[in-house]
């Protein structure tokens, strides 16, 4: 099940991540396991999480290949150390829906949101991080699944950073 697609205005929002490149076929392996790794960091260099960890997919190569920021949003900017990287959201437009549901039906969520951003005359946007622009197509994992075993009812809100019509 998902929710009306909404576009809201969201200030800058910082994050405290591992990037890391993966195929589309390996993220539940190799993504999740990266999550504990953030949030330890940031324990260790005390730093406080405000929101849901989420998986920040910046972009896609010809090699099958994302790009890909598995992060926590963090009380304020903070400086990384090599592994752990240090980024922002940027203030902007977004359109968000939640989706209730296993992960593994997200690309679905994913084609959905796009078809109706192009119904709607709707752009996608982009950021520039380090002299390259990236899109900010983001899954917040709202449910952690060690609190909520059952698939069925985990909580995703998949958000895309908007542009200029």
């Amino acid at each position: 099940m998902t929710t009306e697609p909404a576009i809201q205005f969201h200030d800058e929002q910082y994050y405290v991540a591992i990037r890391t490149k993966v195929k589309m076929s390996d993220i539940p392996a190799v993504l999740p396991p990266l999550i504990p790794e953030v949030f330890q960091w940031m324990e260790k260099n005390k730093i406080m999480p405000t929101g849901p960890c989420f998986f920040r997919y910046l972009s896609y190569d010809s090699d099958d290949q994302l790009l890909v920021d598995v992060g926590v949003p963090a009380q304020a900017p903070a400086q990384g150390d090599g592994r752990i990287i240090t980024g922002s959201f940027p203030a902007a437009n977004y359109v968000t829906v939640r989706y209730t549901g296993d992960y593994k039906e997200l690309s679905h969520v994913h084609m959905a949101l796009e078809s109706w951003m192009k119904e709607n005359g709707i752009k996608e946007g982009a950021q520039k991080i380090d002299g390259k622009e990236y899109g900010a197509r983001t899954e917040f994992y709202i449910t952690d699944p060690q609190e909520v075993p059952d698939p069925a009812n985990w909580e995703t809100d998949v958000s895309i950073l908007l542009g200029n019509k």
